[in-house]
């Protein structure tokens, strides 16, 4: 039949052309394929730094506060101070001159020079209780001897300066004061002796 050359070319060229479809689909790119959802391309920078999770920003606690400065310390009592010139010598060498008397609020303080020409060394507070200080109505003061030299020793051949510390402070009906050196033990004119004797009388004001 004439027809039949006709039928057979329409029926290889049908068939090439399903093949020419189903190899354009084999090539075409997988993630674009009909039916498929299209993935999200993944962002060349990560959004969230690794290893730190994403939480939202907390307010800044507030500094806390420094501590108050200490207060400055106060000011210790200078106390009155009377400027003396009273001076005696004993027959042992030994010389001794005041050159003030300070009345503070807890204490009253005696400024002496001691020169001591003599030999041997000689002490003030023979015992340790001998330095006294006492005002004009029997009121006695004790006295507070340095820790490193509670007899007061001067050294022979040697001049000191010293402010004997006794406890205060000054009442009020006060008019003068009496410094011994010594007490009833010491020597008002033994030459030989190293506990020398001295008495002043002092004003308070």
């Amino acid at each position: 039949m004439r027809f039949r050359p006709t039928l057979i070319a329409l029926a290889v060229a049908a068939v090439a052309t399903a093949a020419q479809a189903q190899s354009s689909l084999l090539n075409d790119d997988p993630l674009t394929l009909p039916g498929r959802s299209a993935s999200t391309p993944t962002p060349a920078q990560p959004l969230v730094k690794p290893g730190i999770p994403s939480r939202p920003e907390q307010p800044m606690a507030a500094p806390a506060a420094l501590p108050a400065a200490p207060a400055a310390p106060a000011v210790q009592d200078a106390g009155r101070t009377v400027r003396l010139e009273q001076e005696q010598a004993h027959p042992s060498g030994v010389a001794m001159m005041l050159t003030g008397i300070t009345y503070r609020a807890d204490s009253i303080i005696v400024s002496a020079s001691i020169l001591n020409r003599s030999d041997r060394s000689v002490s003030l507070n023979r015992g340790g209780s001998s330095l006294v200080l006492v005002d004009d109505r029997g009121r006695s003061h004790p006295f507070v001897p340095p820790a490193d030299n509670p007899e007061v020793q001067v050294s022979p051949r040697s001049r000191v300066t010293a402010s004997f510390v006794f406890a205060g402070p000054l009442t009020g009906n006060t008019r003068s004061m009496q410094l011994s050196t010594n007490g009833p033990s010491g020597s008002r004119n033994d030459r030989l002796t190293s506990a020398p004797a001295f008495q002043f009388r002092v004003p308070v004001s």
